[in-house]
């Protein structure tokens, strides 16, 4: 009798053991992802970034901008998927097909050009640090529309050009796993009351629009400019010194600091008898940063990076107080510049030998703009009090 009990009980037990279900999400404001290859989780910066997600909560929802009655978001493909760099996606219009094989420099070549555009919000201290961030696409400052990326690893040197508004939370794992062309639908998860009373709505949304800080900064480099490539040495095919001046641009627009960078062919004396020192001394002051704020420059004919540091910015660069005349005669100020730029180039050459490995080609101008990478971002985590090398 016993053993027939066991039978019994064990043909009414289930094949399988049920997986644990996945912890109840915290609160807040979430996109649930379904696509072919598994569902990821993202969860949105609403008080953070309010404009943008609504921007995004209202096309999946079908609040903003709807299409035949239904979400902006309603047949979604990711339509470009560059590997270890980003997926993209958020024009329902867009065919797909071929737009993976665009140069992985930059999510977006030209502005969505979709429904109810919108301002660039850029949160301080939100990066493009790893797997998983959520961000928009864009043509320049200003432009955002519909399109948005995932990132697939660090991008950070993406930072203040586009506006992060997420990150992945669950399901990071899938992320890899998308094809070109792989179809997907976004549910919006509201948990808590905070998230529940999260306006997505015309009038919302046009509210913080209106608010919003417009650029109103140089739209091209220049002498003037916070970046500048007079002799054209970095790569031409995309606009690399114009994206320069945009990010620099746009970190003094969302954190009010100065950094202005410039690169030179040669280093050319305004006056006979001057020296690199006191050219770049003057350029500084002429550029109002001889006090507060950075400029870095590179003089091709010399190989030299030369950096100028206000006296607001010193003591973090240096790791001590003291005025930037006491710090350049005790030699620090000197050894830190050094080993800054030795730094940079190193992460910039590591970054070179990721690319070629990939089977990139990696040019002399290209070497170059990595390293000015490295230069900048180095300089905005300083700035903003996450030292960075």
């Amino acid at each position: 009798m016993r053993r027939l009990l066991l039978l019994l009980a064990l043909l009414a037990a289930p094949l399988f053991a049920a997986e644990p279900s996945a912890a109840p999400l915290p609160d807040g404001l979430y996109a649930e992802f379904t696509t072919s290859r598994g569902t990821f989780t993202a969860q949105l910066f609403f008080e953070q970034a309010p404009m943008t997600v609504a921007s995004f909560v209202g096309r999946a929802e079908g609040s903003l901008a709807p299409r035949s009655g239904k979400p902006f978001f309603t047949g979604l493909k990711w339509y470009r998927v560059v590997p270890n760099f980003v997926l993209q996606s958020g024009d329902p219009t867009n065919p797909g097909g071929g737009i993976q094989d665009r140069p992985p420099q930059s999510p977006a070549d030209e502005a969505a050009g979709h429904a109810l555009p919108f301002p660039d919000e850029i949160v301080p201290g939100l990066h493009h640090a790893d797997a998983g961030v959520l961000s928009m696409a864009n043509g320049g400052p200003d432009t955002n529309s519909s399109e948005f990326f995932v990132t697939l690893r660090e991008t950070n040197r993406l930072n203040y050009l586009h506006s992060v508004f997420g990150r992945v939370v669950r399901g990071l794992e899938v992320l890899p796993q998308i094809q070109p062309d792989d179809a997907f639908s976004i549910q919006i998860l509201r948990v808590g009351a905070a998230a529940r009373a999260f306006r997505a709505d015309e009038a919302a949304f046009a509210a913080l629009v209106a608010a919003a800080k417009k650029y109103a900064l140089a739209t091209e480099p220049g002498p003037a400019a916070h970046f500048d490539d007079p002799d054209k040495l970095l790569p031409q095919d995309v606009p690399r010194a114009k994206n320069f001046n945009f990010k620099l641009a746009n970190f003094e627009r969302f954190t009010g600091k100065k950094i202005y960078a410039r690169v030179f062919k040669a280093f050319r004396p305004e006056h006979e008898g001057q020296k690199l020192g006191a050219f770049h001394s003057a350029l500084a002051e002429r550029l109002g940063v001889k006090e507060r704020g950075v400029l870095v420059s590179y003089f091709a004919d010399r190989d030299t990076w030369m950096i100028w540091i206000g006296e607001d910015l010193l003591p973090a660069f240096v790791g001590r107080a003291g005025t930037h005349a006491e710090l350049v005669e005790s030699g620090l100020l000197m050894k830190r510049k050094e080993s800054f730029i030795a730094v940079a180039k190193q992460r910039g050459n590591e970054v070179a030998d990721r690319a070629k490995a990939e089977g990139r080609e990696v040019s002399d101008a290209q070497r170059l703009k990595l390293t000015v990478d490295e230069v900048l971002d180095a300089f905005i985590f300083l700035s903003e009090g996450n030292p960075h090398s």
